[in-house]
């Protein structure tokens, strides 16, 4: 559940303002974590696609949907979002290492199609998980099973767990530290890397005055 007990009043954003649209595989956290943003200042024009269970959230999927959501054509000629210049798109997913076989084709071709069209993707080795635990942590962890989601997802508990009010304040110590310990493998991301801190460079371009005012009020 999103907690409601904001810092900041949203305010309505001008068009001029740069936009970012993201679309997140999982449905919970990630679109929570990255809401926040989306109220925290009239200056970013932030979107986070509200993905439902039953979407299909695979490589293919997510670029399905952001395409349907984006792309003009004849057959869909009223996308839910408008891209004007200055305007950036993400996607947001797992590695999913114990599908890593099944899925390493459809990443690729992911990866390509949004080469294409100036898109970007932000891949977590093996989940999300990764990412938060970057927020108060600085080393990668060494430990039994790094490569599944399900032992990431531990590390969190120590620090109270994922809290949607918490953890995006320090999203520039996420950054630092998750940048730090990035690593990658014949081109495949290292297990504990995430590149979510590319997107929160751009968030952080934006808003970092505002996430400051944010962590001094806590």
């Amino acid at each position: 559940m999103i907690l409601t007990n904001r810092l900041f009043v949203r305010k309505a954003p001008a068009r001029e303002a740069k936009s970012i649209y993201i679309f997140c595989e999982g449905t919970k956290r990630e679109y929570q974590y990255f809401l926040y943003f989306k109220e925290i200042d009239s200056k970013i024009n932030l979107e986070v696609y509200p993905l439902k269970d039953d979407q299909d959230n695979s490589p293919a999927g997510l670029f399905k949907i952001a395409s349907d959501c984006i792309i003009k054509t004849e057959s869909n000629p009223n996308p839910k979002y408008e891209i004007i210049e200055g305007d950036q798109v993400w996607i947001v997913m797992d590695t999913d290492i114990d599908k890593l076989e099944s899925r390493k084709d459809p990443i690729k071709e992911l990866r390509s199609k949004c080469n294409e069209l100036k898109w970007h993707v932000a891949q977590s080795n093996p989940c999300f998980e990764v990412w938060l635990y970057y927020h108060f942590e600085n080393i990668k962890p060494k430990f039994e099973g790094g490569s599944t989601c399900k032992a990431w997802k531990p590390l969190l508990d120590p620090i109270g767990g994922f809290d949607s009010r918490k953890h995006p304040i320090y999203i520039e110590e996420a950054t630092i530290n998750s940048e730090t310990n990035f690593a990658e493998i014949e081109g495949l991301l290292d297990v504990g890397s995430t590149e979510v801190f590319k997107l929160s460079k751009a968030i952080l371009a934006i808003i970092r005055d505002k996430i400051q005012m944010a962590k001094g009020k806590l």
